[in-house]
């Protein structure tokens, strides 16, 4: 997956550019919320900003830390579902998310991988917590304080990662934790749980007292809750972007889909029902097995070929569901078997990952996707359904057949998503061979054949060497700050990404009043369409009293490529400040 991935891993203007400019803003002396306006926690960047302290700034820095963190969590991954199902579902779940979501690309914007992601901010949250999970299975095996403080401490720096990740973790956590105090009454429990309160707030106490040094103690406060709030910012949650992405901007039409999907995979627990039964009843052992082989490679070619035809870009619709049968199963049989200590020990940590992923699913819960955000909200529940595939389904149907054949049959649907999704990526990948950048920075993104971004982009940052000194100052809408970072020059302003969600929810207003005076040296247009966030073109049709003032003061120098924000074809203007 790195050799067919090199390099391909970012988006050439959405999103990564701020994962690569803020952190290099900070290395500058700015301060994340009074310098840099962010909507999520400051964990990621003040991280990434240390690592471009200790080995250099460059997009190479993080991606290699990205993969020894992939390997990591594949190592976490693998250890939770080894100690509860064995090796075999292990290795199974380990590939699913190496193939499936740490590398991929499924859609045109990249990011939605873990080696280069749209937000730090969910990968170190989802990284994070398979950290403290694992760490509390070693709690529950040997209760310690040290433990219990050490997961406080993994929590607390979740809560400076991503609202949704925080929320998630929390929950889970605490439902362990009372489940704990309930069942298993380690002793010394209150003080270890005094302990993980204490070191909970460690890492957000610490982020305070940095912040109150750079700005009044309220706003140092407000920097630590700022993500949390956004939960009430209703422009955001009622935006058109965000309930289509949950599904709720026609909720009739995928409750329908999720079940017409759930039916399908009812109709594979069925035929597999029925394989196993009949595998069972067979005596003759030679044509039991050329039997059975028959039928494995008749399914194989049957879908490989397209005779018989699976969405696989919907298998993951109805999530949802078996996730809560799977935890209303849990809950029976932790009450039928709370005196098997050694049963609660076994299970609990995978229960809670259960419960994990249900909770992270909320934000596409009518619209559950393996790609787009996918890659990190879906990425557990599919590590969930692995175990339900090869392990529960096999073990409901050992009733009546071969558990065995059940869990092969199961096995051979799972290398049959793993292959689609592969080849998918790797069609992609194909396409993706074009340099941008240089150095540190160089990475592939599509041929101009294909799509012409990356070639006006190398010859915009050429431009921009031509026509800036490096004291010139530019900001670019209504996105494209990776410019900003690739020809190492400031965007004066606070505010770097000027979509309709985000100017509707900031005000137009308020954002023309802080740009206005840092008088930027250019403006650079870029062509984007942003209808996916309830309006098409900057200055045409939003922003108009922002796009006026550009037009106001600042004159065209240069056009590459088509005129921006006309839908004509992608291209970028820059524009100088009139004297």
């Amino acid at each position: 997956m790195l050799r067919l991935s090199w390099l391909k891993w970012p988006d050439l203007l959405v999103d990564y550019g701020r994962e690569l400019y803020v952190p290099w803003q900070i290395t500058q002396g700015k301060v994340l919320y009074a310098d840099l306006n962010h909507l999520y926690g400051p964990l990621a960047h003040y991280l990434n900003a240390f690592l471009f302290q200790i080995f250099g700034t460059g997009l190479a820095t993080l991606a290699y830390f990205n993969i020894c963190l992939v390997v990591l969590l594949v190592f976490l991954i693998y250890d939770l579902f080894k100690s509860t199902f064995g090796d075999f579902i292990a290795t199974i779940a380990g590939l699913c998310f190496l193939v499936i979501f740490a590398f991929s690309q499924y859609v045109g914007i990249a990011n939605y991988n873990f080696i280069c992601p749209y937000s730090h901010e969910i990968t170190y949250g989802v990284f994070l917590f398979f950290l403290a999970l694992f760490i509390f299975r070693k709690y529950l095996l040997h209760p310690d304080w040290r433990f219990a403080a050490l997961i406080g401490l993994l929590i607390g720096l979740i809560y400076l990662t991503k609202v949704e990740i925080f929320i998630a973790s929390f929950i889970t956590f605490l439902t362990g934790f009372i489940f704990i105090f309930w069942k298993i009454k380690p002793p010394h429990f209150r003080k270890h749980l005094f302990n993980l309160i204490f070191f909970f707030f460690i890492p957000i106490a610490t982020f305070f007292i940095y912040f109150s040094f750079y700005m009044p103690l309220i706003n140092a406060l407000d920097s630590i809750i700022a993500s949390y709030k956004s939960l009430f910012m209703g422009t955001l949650i009622n935006n058109i972007f965000y309930l289509r992405i949950s599904g709720f901007d026609d909720p009739l039409r995928n409750i329908t889909i999720m079940f017409r999907q759930a039916t399908g995979y009812v109709i594979l627990f069925i035929f597999t029902i029925i394989i196993s039964y009949l595998f069972a009843r067979l005596k003759n052992n030679v044509f039991k097995f050329g039997w059975i082989s028959a039928v494995f490679a008749l399914v194989f070619v049957t879908i490989f070929l397209g005779i018989f035809r699976i969405n696989w870009l919907e298998i993951a619709r109805p999530y949802p569901i078996f996730l809560v049968v799977l935890l209303i199963f849990f809950m029976i049989q932790f009450i039928l078997k709370s005196g098997d200590k050694a049963f609660l020990l076994k299970f609990l940590p995978f229960a809670l990952l259960t419960l994990y992923s249900l909770i992270l699913l909320l934000k596409m819960i009518l619209n559950v996707h393996l790609y787009h955000y996918g890659f990190a909200l879906a990425m557990p529940a599919s590590l969930v359904m692995v175990a339900i595939l090869i392990y529960y389904i096999p073990a409901f149907v050992s009733h009546w057949g071969n558990k065995h054949i059940a869990a092969g049959f199961m096995a051979l649907f799972i290398f049959l998503a793993l292959l689609f999704y592969f080849n998918f990526t790797k069609y992609i990948y194909a396409l993706k061979n074009y340099p941008v950048a240089q150095g540190r920075d160089r990475f592939l993104t599509f041929d101009p054949i294909v799509n012409n971004r990356g070639y006006i982009m190398n010859e915009t940052l050429k431009y921009i060497d031509k026509l800036m000194s490096k004291k010139d100052t530019f900001i670019v809408f209504p996105e494209g700050v990776m410019i900003n970072y690739l020809s190492r020059r400031n965007n004066p302003s606070r505010y770097f990404e000027f979509t309709p969600n985000f100017v509707e929810a900031i005000g137009e207003k308020k954002i023309l009043n802080i740009i206005s005076p840092t008088h930027p040296s250019f403006i650079i247009l870029s062509e984007k369409d942003t209808s996916e966030h309830g309006a098409q073109y900057f200055g045409k049709n939003y922003a108009f009293n922002i796009y006026s003032w550009i037009a106001s003061n600042y004159a065209k120098v240069l056009i590459i490529g088509s005129e921006p924000l006309t839908g004509k074809g992608f291209g970028i203007v820059i524009a100088k400040k009139k004297n």
